[in-house]
């Protein structure tokens, strides 16, 4: 064996192992330390309880006779809802996934029998909409999801 000559064996394989691991796990720490993220509400323990409220709600809504009646028209990028007589306190919003600074929200406290939303501000993606009423004193909700192109 020559002085002067370097052989690769198993003992710089699993240096070179342990180290391009090192490198990987870093560059991911640093690059998911940067990242954003919206999914959580500021106060979601309290959200966690009310959880199974809004469950109980969205039984009942699924058992009412008349429901609210959604179309969006992404040609004139309008959300329209056609209500049942007999609602009140209309709140629709708009919850975009990605960044919580691009929500919308829209409230109604006296309603006629259509309501059009305008959603020309709504960036492009997917939209969660929830849509929360009452019927004679009685709270409702339903929830759908929308695409923005």
């Amino acid at each position: 064996m020559s002085k002067g000559s370097f052989k690769f064996h198993w003992g710089h394989g699993i240096v070179l192992t342990f180290i391009s691991f090192a490198a990987f796990m870093s560059y991911f720490y640093i690059n998911m330390s940067k990242e954003k993220i919206d999914l959580v509400g500021d106060h979601y323990y309290e959200d966690g309880q009310k959880f199974q409220e809004k469950i109980h709600i969205l039984a009942e809504t699924k058992q009412l006779a008349t429901k609210i009646v959604t179309a969006f028209d992404a040609k004139d990028k309008v959300y329209v809802l056609k209500v049942p007589s007999k609602t009140s306190h209309l709140k629709v919003d708009f919850f975009f996934p990605g960044n919580a600074a691009n929500d919308l929200h829209f409230q109604y406290p006296k309603v006629d029998s259509l309501v059009f939303i305008p959603t020309h501000k709504l960036v492009k993606g997917k939209w969660k909409v929830t849509i929360s009423y009452q019927q004679l004193g009685k709270s409702y909700m339903e929830e759908s999801v929308i695409k923005i192109d």
